[in-house]
Formats: C-alpha cells, structure tokens, sequence
C-alpha cells in the first residue's frame, strides 16, 4: 500500500532517490493521473506574482508525460485565466482558484457553487485598509482576493490582521494562508474537494493518482490522494501529511523529467518483447 504512513520519511529526496524508492508501486498496467500545484511546485516564487513563469524545459516535459498517456490536472490558487497562460501552449485540465473553477477544456468550464459574496465590496475594503501598507500587493480573482507580503516578509502579521479583521465582516469566507500570502475566499474553495471532483466529472475510477505541492493549501490534497492510496509529494521541510519530499522546484522538474523516462523505456522494453514475440509467431 503505497499510502501507508509507514513508507513516509522526513528527509528530503533528490528526484532519482524518490523516484527509485517509488518504482515498485509504478507499473504500465496502471494508468497515471499526474496532479500538480503551480506556484512553489512547477514554478518559482517571483516578488511579484504576475512576473512568474514555467520553464521551457517543465513545459516539454509536461507535454512528454501527457504523450506516455499521463493524464495531467493542475491544482492552483491563481485564476483558470491566469493559470492557461502560464502553462501556455499546454491545454491540460485545470481547478483554478483552489478548485472553485475548473476547466476541462476549452468547450467545458464551470464554477462551483458558492454562498452569495458581494466580492466588489470586499475588494475595495481591502484596498482600504491596506492603503496604509502601499508594499502590500492586492490580488483581485473572480471569487477571491489575495494579499501578498512577498516583497515585504516584515509585514507578514499585518497581512493576516487585515485578513482576520474583514473575516469578522465577511463570516461566508475563509482565509488561506499560503507562502507569503492570504487569501480570502468561499468555504468551498479546497484543494482535496478539487481532486475528487475531477476523478468524478472524468470518470476516473482507476487511475494511480500522483499529488505534488508545497503549500499549506495542498494538504488536503494530500489527504484525499493518501485515502485513494496513491503517492503524494510535499515540496519543502515544512510539516506535512504528504509521504514523500522533493527539495525545491528544480528537483520537480527533475523528477517529472526521470518519470518520463521511466515510462519511455518501459514503453519500448514492451514493445521489443511485442515484436520478438510476433516474430517467434511468424
């Protein structure tokens, strides 16, 4: 059972040695479901969050594993807009503002449904009360609203005062605490919900799901990808309920790129034995 708490290890992994430790649980016989966060996961925190981006290198190797049959969703806190043109030329499913939009494809988007929410009056209460702290970075999301301390981690308990205040006024929402953010946005809104309403809207009852995150938001995720027993990866040292560990975004980057080689290789070993088979036949 790949999800036993008993395969988890505190340390951090280098791509190949979790990727090793993991191979027994890897197979062609299964098909993979490749969950993955976006900020802190496949892309580096940028002081401003507009300027982030998606190596050149993940991207191909993103569109690699998708050819092997890997079936790839993301999981993030930016908008579905926002998200597409990151990963920009991909078109790969994607729930958006911690799972509140989902895009199947371009034909196929929906929103979860969520209490009524003036989001224009709480947009300019935050712009309010964040006007004394101009290093404060509002992001406004169709069903969210984020304040950013990245530039400025001194005005980290400021940041989540604001937050906390407006919550008083606004009991419908909740806050999400990420890496240098909060985020204040519907009770409906989590990662782990996300992951099962994909699996149901796909009809996705046997795949063997891959979760990787490294935030606070991804734990639920985590948790949902623990129960279905499949193998879900913690970005980071910080505490966790995730198995596995990778140590920043480059080892991602590198272990997506050796599990695609492993899927290539096994690909062609079968299709050697397929053909020197066909050929003992003839």
């Amino acid at each position: 059972m790949c999800g036993s708490s008993s395969y988890y290890h505190p340390d951090q992994y280098y791509a190949h040695n979790l990727l090793q430790f993991i191979i027994p649980y890897l197979s062609l016989d299964k098909k993979y479901c490749l969950f993955l966060d976006i900020d802190g996961t496949i892309s580096e925190f940028h002081p401003d969050p507009s300027q982030s981006f998606i190596s050149l290198t993940t991207l191909n190797t993103l569109q690699q594993l998708s050819h092997l049959n890997v079936l790839i969703i993301f999981l993030t806190g930016r908008s579905v807009k926002v998200a597409s043109k990151l990963l920009f030329p991909l078109k790969m499913p994607i729930a958006g503002t911690h799972g509140l939009e989902i895009k199947i494809d371009d034909d196929t988007q929906f929103s979860i449904a969520t209490n009524a929410i003036h989001f224009s009056s709480l947009q300019d209460d935050i712009r309010k009360r964040c006007q004394p702290y101009p290093q404060l970075l509002i992001e406004n999301k169709t069903y969210s609203v984020a304040i950013h301390y990245r530039q400025h981690p001194e005005l980290a308990d400021i940041a989540k005062q604001i937050a906390e205040e407006l919550l008083e006024t606004y009991p419908e929402l909740k806050i999400n605490e990420g890496k240098y953010v909060f985020e204040l946005l519907p009770q409906q809104a989590d990662k782990g919900q996300a992951i099962q309403t994909m699996l149901e809207y796909l009809n996705l009852n046997d795949v063997f799901a891959i979760f990787i995150g490294d935030d606070k938001t991804d734990e639920s995720g985590f948790k949902v990808i623990n129960q279905l027993e499949g193998i879900s990866i913690k970005v980071g040292p910080e505490p966790t309920q995730a198995h596995y560990r990778l140590k920043n975004v480059e080892d991602v980057t590198d272990f997506l790129d050796l599990f695609s080689q492993f899927l290539e290789e096994h690909c062609l070993r079968l299709s050697q034995v397929s053909e020197g088979e066909k050929a003992c036949l003839d």
